[in-house]
């Protein structure tokens, strides 16, 4: 055998023909990962949250021995399957081997102590290990089990892969040589003290993620090339440790310290005369680590998240951003916003910002091309030495470790369910301020993972910011119950009377809700109900009548296909076609079945249309639910279908947003609500139609009709409203359970059993996202399910299709990735099957899944058994 074969690997490198290439010695590799983990110890934040869940200050003594738990997570690469993976395959193994079969490195720990001779090599080690606490089991479990969820003994393991039955491979021999290493370089970790290790779960659980990311930094050949000959890594892994951590942004003490320089102003960040009411207020020190910002649309949210942000940052109480979005959309909205604020705060390099869409990446505003083996190729030839401050763009299980990051509710959410690498997420997350725009979005199942995921980073030391525009009372008390403190408010019911008497605007902690007044400003709206939902001919010509007054007209539909019918409506009787919303000279509407090289253009030319400083003069636009949110678009009119009044409050939010001159007739905001014929929702209780009513078994796009009633009744009963001042009463009014009580009691047996109906889907999904949920309350090591799939949100699960070679859109973009929802998927589709039979009409495509037709144009995805083809 080579004298290279009897090397102790860690780390192996392959050509393209799979040979060795290169060694990393496992006592090196081991070496790395400890001094990352020693090395993130250190950082201001990780540290803070080591200490908030340990329950108590933490000794040098308690990091040394914490790494040398860091040092074992890889003790098992020893054995002498793992090791025989130096040949690729089972049956090129050496016939001179121990054994002739590949193994893992997880379970297998379990057996050293099967076999008296391996135990003995590393009883030294373990002896000392066992005068460390009780919880030095679940600890050194939580190392092992770094590839991301709990490692379990199992049966069926090989016991003879830890005995030396061949002169070829002792793997005793390596295990006396981790002993010997883990005691000599790290003493302090030996020496006798007075306290144990902390045995709080929720400390173990925060352990076994940041092994994961100490694991992930020293396997990185960017940050820990393979030791050279003669090379002494005990020396030299600090250095490369320090190094590693400072380039991804894990240490912010250099961009913390040019911020306290600098000290900017709300006026000169963001570019205006004076903060409101409401960003002024995120600069308030007697806030808790859980603040609720509740707000009009439009107020600057986004602006007020940001200044807690750079407060916070600035004091030290937090080292990173998440900015957590409901949709793709709107994270991509928010990120070039906060892209633009980091660069105007850090003129001279800012810390890195990452857009945290899977298979959507982008850092800094460049995108990036996956790659195998969890590297991309970014599109801006980033030169080497600068790449690598993008490690945490490169994988989605790394979007959290970023100093600033924007995505959706889901990224955050994993770290909060039993997946893999949840640790690695809630360990990173704890770093952080987590900003949650649209809070009153989620489902219950969604809310139960949101509650669980902030009461963990809460008690890591971790701040959260929830942003609302309509969040109900009932909500805002259980939020507000997550944070333990003396004055800790009751999570329980809270009546209508006193939900209505709470201020709006508001900011609100654990303690209190405060008013945050937002002077004289109000915003008179007139609203009116008309049963004209089914009838798109008539919805056009209300549309086309404003825009002959030069009314800049917003239609929202609840579903695809009406929008689609809307538009067709309306060009077959706009009389000028430049009234219709064009994107280079295309007519087309805006909703959520465009590709992902089509909806930023669509984006793009929605704000330059209906933005700040679009031009003036008529104009109508048709879209569905993806106009609702993060689009900073300014309308005279709206025409929605019926929703429920917090989404309702969110539309009108997208009318008279800036100071632009409009119409005389539309001096005040104007919006016509489209309810089913004779205002009557009844039928929708047997079947849902146009987004109203519960499917049949559960679900639908509003599904609950005792709200949508209560929406529809006070429209009727007050033609006009004032916003802030009525945001508060208008919510309770319709969404209180007091009220969809009395409602159901009014309407009959039929909507008492929709109640009922309702509240089981809420228990029910309450009761999933319990079962699914990472406790960290229990000691680190229970295993995660196996059998179910988990995810951050219930029901089938959406397609994202591949055209290669890229299609021809409608647009002048090419389709490459077109997003597909779930219920337009064939019955039984492969989940490798991707378009065929592409066919060119004009501008549009037509291809095939399985035995379905689609269709792709300026309407966007249509299925076409389901769509009639617009003229």
């Amino acid at each position: 055998m080579a004298e290279e074969e009897a090397v102790i690997f860690g780390k192996l490198q392959r050509n393209n023909e799979n040979q060795v290439i290169g060694w990393h010695s496992l006592p090196d590799h081991m070496t790395d990962v400890a001094v990352c983990f020693r090395s993130l110890a250190e950082c201001r934040g990780i540290r803070r949250a080591l200490e908030e869940t340990a329950k108590r200050r933490l000794t040098a003594q308690d990091i040394a021995r914490l790494t040398v738990l860091a040092f074992l997570h890889d003790i098992g690469k020893a054995n002498s399957g793992f090791q025989a993976k130096r040949w690729k395959r089972e049956c090129d193994i050496s016939p001179e081997w121990p054994v002739r079969i590949h193994a893992g490195h997880g379970s297998e720990v379990f057996r050293i102590f099967d076999d008296d001779v391996a135990r003995g090599a590393v009883q030294p080690l373990i002896e000392k290990l066992g005068t460390w606490g009780d919880a030095c089991d679940s600890l050194l479990i939580a190392s092992i089990s770094h590839h991301g969820s709990p490692v379990q003994d199992r049966p069926g393991i090989a016991p003879d892969i830890w005995r030396c039955t061949s002169s070829s491979y002792d793997p005793c021999v390596a295990l006396r040589e981790i002993t010997t290493r883990a005691l000599a370089i790290f003493p302090l970790a030996f020496e006798r003290a007075s306290e144990p290790l902390p045995d709080a779960p929720a400390f173990g659980h925060l352990f076994a993620g940041l092994i994961q990311l100490a694991d992930w930094l020293g396997s990185d050949t960017r940050f820990f090339p393979f030791s050279e000959p003669g090379e002494d890594r005990t020396v030299t892994a600090d250095a490369m440790a320090d190094k590693a951590i400072m380039t991804i942004g894990l240490d912010m003490e250099n961009w913390r310290d040019k911020l306290a320089d600098s000290s900017p102003s709300f006026s000169a960040t963001f570019h205006v005369l004076a903060p409101r009411p409401i960003q002024a207020a995120m600069q308030d020190d007697t806030f808790g680590p859980l603040v609720i910002l509740e707000s009009e649309t439009g107020s600057g949210k986004t602006e007020a998240a940001l200044w807690r942000y750079l407060h916070l940052f600035r004091a030290g109480l937090v080292d990173s951003l998440y900015f957590a979005l409901p949709t793709r959309a709107a994270a991509s909205q928010i990120f070039q916003r906060v892209t633009t604020t980091l660069h105007q705060v850090w003129p001279d390099g800012a810390p890195l910002s990452v857009r945290a869409l899977p298979g959507y990446i982008s850092a800094d505003g460049a995108n990036a091309i996956p790659l195998p083996d969890f590297k991309v190729l970014w599109e801006d030839n980033l030169d080497q030495q600068k790449a690598p401050q993008r490690w945490a763009a490169e994988s989605a299980k790394r979007f959290l470790a970023a100093p600033v990051a924007v995505g959706t509710i889901d990224q955050a959410l994993l770290g909060a369910l039993q997946v893999r690498h949840a640790h690695l997420r809630y360990a990173t997350l704890a770093r952080s301020l987590l900003v949650v725009d649209e809070v009153h979005a989620s489902d219950a199942y969604m809310t139960v993972l949101l509650e669980r995921l902030l009461e963990a980073h809460l008690n890591s030391g971790g701040h959260a910011l929830l942003l609302s525009a309509t969040l109900g009372s009932s909500a805002r008390s259980r939020y507000q119950a997550l944070m333990p403190g003396a004055r800790r408010m009751s999570p329980g019911k809270v009546s209508f009377e006193t939900a209505c008497a709470q201020p709006y605007p508001a900011i609100s902690d654990n303690r209190s809700v405060r008013s945050a007044h937002a002077g004289d400003h109000t915003k008179p709206v007139r609203w009116a109900a008309r049963d004209i939902i089914d009838a798109p001919d008539v919805i056009a010509e209300s549309a086309i009548a404003a825009a002959r007054h030069g009314a800049k007209v917003l239609i929202i539909r609840n579903t695809v296909p009406a929008a689609i019918a809307t538009l067709a409506a309306l060009e077959g009787r706009v009389p000028d076609p430049a009234w219709l919303f064009s994107v280079n000279g295309v007519h087309t509407l805006h909703h959520s079945r465009f590709s992902r090289q089509d909806r930023p253009v669509l984006d793009a030319a929605i704000e330059a249309s209906l933005g700040k400083h679009s031009p003036p003069g008529p104009l109508i636009v048709v879209g569905t639910q993806t106009l609702e949110q993060s689009l900073d678009i300014d309308a005279d009119f709206l025409i929605t279908d019926l929703c429920p009044i917090d989404v309702l409050l969110q539309r009108i939010g997208r009318l008279h947003r800036h100071h632009s001159q409009r119409p005389d007739a539309y001096q005040i905001a104007q919006v016509l609500v489209l309810t089913p014929t004779g205002h009557d929702l009844t039928p929708m209780l047997a079947r849902p139609r146009h987004g109203l009513g519960r499917f049949r078994n559960g679900g639908g796009v509003y599904n609950d009709l005792r709200i949508l009633e209560a929406t529809r009744a006070m429209i009727n009963d007050r033609p006009e409203i004032a916003i802030p001042r009525d945001n508060r009463k208008l919510v309770e009014s319709v969404t209180h359970l007091d009220k969809l009580l009395a409602l159901e009691t009014q309407m009959g047996e039929s909507w008492q059993n929709l109640g009922q109906q309702i509240e089981g889907d809420i228990g029910a999904q309450k009761s999933l996202g319990r079962l699914h949920a990472l406790d960290i309350g229990q000691i680190f090591g229970e295993p995660f399910p196996v059998s179910v799939e988990i995810a951050t949100r219930l029901g089938a699960q959406d397609r994202l299709l591949h055209f290669h070679p890229a299609q021809p859109g409608p647009f002048g973009r090419t389709l490459q990735e077109l997003p597909i929802r779930h219920y337009l998927l064939p019955n039984g589709l492969s989940p490798d099957e991707e378009p065929c039979d592409i066919q060119h009409h004009g501008q549009e495509i037509t291809f095939r899944l399985s035995d379905t037709r689609f269709r792709y144009s300026r309407f966007g995805l249509e299925r076409l058994q389901n769509a009639p083809k617009p003229h």
